[in-house]
């Protein structure tokens, strides 16, 4: 883990993007081996091309009006990630379309496989697999594309194909489904509601999912009991919103979980920053105010876990350093202020109370960092870039923490850009920090809205956000 950490500050787990610490004021003690390269960070948007981002089926009927391809190829992926019981990430679920954008029965299944299609090539083409490694993939498609012969081209093991069926599309699909888990897939039945007709499918499914904002908790636990009398499913529980959504759910023994919850936990007002953080709050202010490196040695000396998490870090392997790092000032003027800065805001996340929740929202704020600093880079450029990566992870601290944000950044000393970012989402970082997070949520219109004002395509902003995925994934092994 301190390997991985190393990468994430030093950038090398960064290859498009810059290596500072998110703050302009801040320049390293001594000079890093790299120093000079100050160009800006590049979104390789070369890696797939809008044209292949596309089905072999545009320009079709549907519902009596012709599709126009120009537009779905300008299509947005969004994501949600799936928890298990516990609060650790199993997986992320990917869409290009919002559920009340779904077609209904009535509709022509046209439209629904265009998208479907879509995503599946979307898939395909950026090489999304690497983010599994473990990880499991949840595709969310209509029944029409089960015969999509994309999915007879991708690996199958790790993927989830979550489907709404009823009895009769079910029974219409049954060897196809049959086919496809022999491939290695896994069925998710969607929206699901039981009855007696559908335990055929559930015989044949992995997984179930529940809205639970459709049942109270008592219709919930009878549909709990109904579903594991049918079958054997792993239960998920989507659009857990509230702390009493998961308590719920948790009680009823639910696998996994999706929903703003995790990252958007009930906040106290009254809640305070523990000890072990306002320590690291103080020294982030010091190092913001480049004090003097004895300075900074004593505020380490004020807790031995963080000086030997220090010398740690320093001296873990392929850390670059020659000698072993026998002290603090001589780590701190090896380490240089802005790596330190950076070490330092990971740590917010670290100390304290670390329990499961915590590392929920640590997962969300490295990937909402990396995907602003990605979006952002090449837009704003050196050394104004340097504060996205800053603006992407403290956005969530007031998830982390619990407590309002302005009460947060009252314990820290930040540039004024950064504070109206976080606390009025205005400024020059804010466009950057708002479309990042419009992916998690998976608003359409407002990921379009906020794309077009940042300059950028959904091509960019599809290849930044599985890149921002798939580098969370990476330092976290």
């Amino acid at each position: 883990m301190f390997d991985k950490i190393r990468q994430l500050i030093t950038g090398r787990t960064q290859p498009e993007s810059g290596r500072g610490s998110g703050l302009t004021e801040l320049q390293p003690v001594v000079p890093a081996a790299d120093e000079g390269r100050d160009e800006a960070p590049v979104i390789d948007t070369k890696v797939i091309s809008p044209d292949n981002v596309v089905t072999s089926i545009l320009d079709i009927q549907t519902s009596g009006e012709k599709t126009d391809a120009i537009k779905l190829r300008q299509r947005f992926i969004g994501r949600q990630t799936v928890y298990d019981r516990f609060q650790q990430v199993v997986g992320y679920e990917l869409m290009l379309r919002h559920v009340s954008e779904r077609p209904s029965r009535r509709q022509d299944d046209s439209l629904a496989l265009l998208y479907d299609e879509m995503l599946l090539q979307c898939i395909a083409d950026l090489n999304i697999e690497r983010l599994l490694g473990g990880r499991l993939m949840f595709i969310d498609l209509s029944p029409a594309s089960l015969n999509s012969a994309l999915l007879d081209q991708l690996p199958g093991k790790g993927m989830v194909l979550v489907v709404e069926l009823d009895a009769e599309t079910g029974e219409e699909h049954h060897q196809r489904l049959l086919s496809l888990i022999d491939r290695g897939y896994q069925l998710a039945l969607d929206d699901f509601a039981y009855d007696p007709a559908l335990v055929p499918l559930l015989r044949l499914a992995r997984y179930v999912r529940i809205r639970v904002s459709r049942f109270d908790a008592i219709e919930l636990g009878k549909q709990v009991v109904a579903i594991l009398k049918g079958g054997n499913p792993e239960l998920m529980a989507n659009e857990v919103e509230t702390e009493e959504d998961f308590d719920a759910c948790h009680k009823l023994a639910f696998h996994f979980y999706q929903g703003h919850f995790f990252s958007r936990p009930a906040i106290n007002p009254s809640q305070r920053v523990d000890n072990d953080r306002a320590l690291v709050m103080d020294l982030l202010n010091k190092v913001m105010a480049r004090a003097d490196i004895s300075e900074l040695e004593e505020g380490f000396k004020h807790d031995a876990m963080l000086s030997y998490r220090l010398l740690r870090y320093i001296n873990s392997a392929g850390g670059g350093v020659e000698q072993e790092i026998r002290s603090i000032a001589h780590g701190l003027f090896i380490l240089g202020y802005e790596q330190l800065y950076r070490w330092l805001t990971l740590l917010l996340f670290t100390s304290g109370k670390m329990d499961e929740r915590s590392r929920a929202v640590m997962k969300n704020a490295l990937v909402r960092a990396r995907l602003t600093e990605m979006l952002g880079s090449s837009k704003l450029g050196h050394p104004v870039n340097e504060g996205l990566f800053i603006v992407g992870i403290f956005s969530l601290l007031d998830a982390l923490l619990r407590m309002p944000m302005d009460k947060i950044l009252e314990h820290l000393h930040l540039p004024d850009a950064i504070v109206e970012a976080l606390l009025h989402r205005r400024g020059v970082y804010a466009p950057y920090l708002e479309l990042a997070i419009a992916c998690e949520d998976f608003d359409h219109e407002k990921i379009r809205q906020l794309a077009e004002a940042c300059g950028l395509d959904a091509n960019a902003v599809n290849v930044a956000h599985v890149q921002a995925l798939i580098w969370a994934e990476e330092v976290e092994r």
